[in-house]
């Protein structure tokens, strides 16, 4: 939704090269892949195995411990020398990427390797922590005040520990290019303010010395959550089940996750595949649960329509609005969903509302309407139709402390504050949302 759909576009993109967890899918998808130097050492990619040395090596073991990091896995020395530690990582990874496992780091373990070194993704297994490495990059033990502009081997040393230091699925890797740039300055303020320094952007003697402790063991920097409103929620669709796995709800529900909005339709001629699964499963495990629609304005007046599709979808699961953990249906209400960033062609404030009263008529609950108060100033000119009814508000700023309000409305019920959370259980990031009440009100909101 909202930049459920725009901003999640990078989630989306994310979703889609996370592992199938199948040697035919997994070899498939990365046949193709070119020989990279993922870590700036070295693009040579020779069939490697336990007795090998030099600089193939250790930019194997830098990889290695980018790619096993997400699942945490301590990093482990990289000193160019495989030996029994380098060889029993290679196997790991293997499990990891559905490869056969000899610990043999052969053209096929090469791709794979280089792909999960590049784009965050986790493994089925988790990894348990161990002895912390102080050599982790292989770039040099050289550690000087560095500052925007810098380049060498010092930035490519530290663009590589803040990848490992950083949790992967809302901070993506930064290339190692050896160039510290505007990108590199902002990470590494990032870094600087969750590890309580002084946030000026320049890596001197006590940034080092953070940065060198949480990337040679199992610390990350997480962004932070907005304070003061405890209840998490999320929203999820077929992209959180990448290759097919269901996704285990008891697990996130164990995590702490009390709510979700679940995908149920779009437009007029598509119904999540996940719906009735998920709907119900979530529900099952504990969590109060609300299907929602994405409204297309790509043909005049289809609002009345669109909402007959979603009515028809959602009764079919067993939903009503009305049972124990159901929470109203929710409409999202939101830009294209192409790439565009472009309004809806034929969306109207008449539109929209026959879509919420038909909804309403039928399930006999006020639907919550997801959207933002950009897109209702820059699409639908700042109306306030919409001002009796609870908001799901997207807006993924850091530096805000709550979501600001569309015209007319004077609160809101959820926000959904990033689009790259990783929860146990769902094997792609989702978006995340935080309730805006107490336990008391989610429950009397769920029927409860």
């Amino acid at each position: 939704m909202g930049r459920r759909t725009l901003l999640r576009g990078l989630t989306l993109a994310v979703a889609a090269l996370l592992p199938l967890y199948g040697p035919t899918a997994v070899q498939a998808a990365e046949s193709a892949a070119t020989a990279v130097a993922v870590c700036g050492h070295t693009s040579a990619q020779p069939t490697l195995q336990r007795g090998s040395t030099g600089a193939s090596a250790v930019e194997a073991q830098c990889e290695l411990n980018l790619a096993t990091k997400p699942s945490r896995y301590t990093p482990i020395a990289t000193d160019g020398s495989f030996g029994p530690t380098t060889e029993s990582r290679v196997k790991e990874f293997q499990r990891c990427a559905g490869l056969g496992v000899d610990g043999v780091l052969g053209p096929q373990t090469w791709a794979a390797l280089n792909t999960w070194a590049a784009q965050p993704r986790a493994c089925a297994d988790q990894g348990v922590p161990s002895t912390a490495q102080t050599t982790v990059c292989g770039h040099t033990d050289a550690r000087p005040t560095l500052r925007r502009g810098a380049k060498g081997s010092e930035v490519k040393e530290t663009q590589c520990r803040l990848n490992l230091a950083m949790e992967p699925f809302h901070y993506p890797p930064l290339a190692i290019d050896g160039d510290f740039g505007g990108g590199t300055e902002a990470r590494v303020i990032e870094f600087q303010h969750c590890a309580n320094l002084s946030a000026d952007g320049v890596v001197g003697p006590n940034t080092w010395a953070k940065l060198a402790d949480w990337a040679g063991r199992n610390t990350y920097c997480t962004p932070p959550r907005p304070a003061g409103y405890p209840i998490d929620g999320l929203d999820t669709a077929k992209y959180q089940h990448p290759g097919g796995p269901p996704i285990d709800w008891k697990a996130v529900r164990a995590s702490g996750v009390e709510f979700a909005t679940v995908k149920a339709t779009r437009g007029l001629n598509v119904t999540d595949e996940y719906l009735a699964t998920d709907l119900e499963a979530a529900r099952a495990a504990g969590l109060a649960v609300a299907p929602y629609h994405f409204y297309t304005g790509t043909s005049p007046d289809t609002g009345a329509a669109q909402a007959d599709r979603f009515i028809a979808a959602v009764r079919a699961t067993g939903y009503t609005g009305r049972r124990a953990g159901d929470l109203p249906p929710i409409f999202d209400l939101e830009r294209m969903d192409d790439g565009s960033g472009r309004c809806p062609t034929y969306g109207t404030v008449d539109d929209a509302k026959a879509w919420l009263d038909r909804v309403e008529a039928a399930f006999g609950r006020t639907p919550i309407i997801y959207t933002q108060k950009s897109f209702l100033d820059d699409c639908l000119g700042s109306t306030t139709a919409f001002a009796r009814y609870p908001l799901q508000l997207a807006d993924y700023r850091q530096s805000i402390t709550q979501p600001p309000l569309p015209n007319g409305s004077t609160t809101w019920a959820m926000w959904q504050y990033t689009d790259a959370a990783l929860f146990p259980g769902i094997q792609a990031p989702a978006t995340a949302d935080v309730f805006n009440g107490t336990q008391a009100d989610l429950d009397r909101l769920a029927n409860r």
